[in-house]
């Protein structure tokens, strides 16, 4: 199971791969300010050990993505789960060979609606409910050393969506009527 329940703030956790905080519309302080002994951290820079890393991460089919994108395709979510389709995978490069990195997929809302499908399109309909603690998405090879990410990449094909916000099987919680 890739759920790990003690990874609860992965912004923290993956700051030092990160050049900049990132910002979402609407979200302020949805990202939280680095603690005072991180803030020399960052993308690129060598660290004390001497190892320096430039993670680089490009998704796989995505022109398969883009041509889903176009055509504005949605997914119905079960109670019992659904895999991604296509399956989300990235190559990865720019690691250390021999440190250890875990790799981990968070879901979040596009914005801040709701939606219905009204007359054949989907028509905001409100804000949307308030957001529940929800899982992050461990991948099972998680974690592996720079050398197995860059040479196998990252498939997150096993993981399922589910709109159980109860669920016991790991699964990645989404949200109903939310893009």
């Amino acid at each position: 199971m890739a759920f790990n329940p003690f990874l609860s703030r992965p912004d923290l956790a993956l700051l030092p791969f990160m050049g900049h905080l990132p910002t979402l519309p609407g979200a302020p302080g949805f990202f939280p300010r680095l603690p005072p002994d991180l803030t020399e951290m960052r993308a690129g820079r060598v660290d004390d050990d001497g190892v320096q890393d430039d993670p680089q991460v490009e998704l796989d089919d995505k022109e398969l993505w883009n041509s889903f994108n176009s055509c504005g395709t949605e997914m119905v979510i079960t109670k019992s789960g659904r895999r991604i389709f296509p399956a989300f995978r990235v190559k990865v490069s720019g690691l250390d060979k021999k440190s250890k990195y875990i790799f981990l997929m968070d879901l979040v809302p596009a914005d801040e609606c709701r939606y219905k499908f009204n007359n054949s399109r989907w028509m905001v309909a409100g804000k949307a409910d308030p957001e529940m603690p929800k899982r992050m998405y461990i991948h099972p090879d998680s974690p592996a050393t720079g050398e197995h990410w860059m040479a196998k990449g990252a498939n997150f094909h096993k993981l399922k969506l589910t709109n159980n916000i109860s669920d016991k099987q790991g699964y990645v919680s989404s949200f109903p009527s939310a893009r």
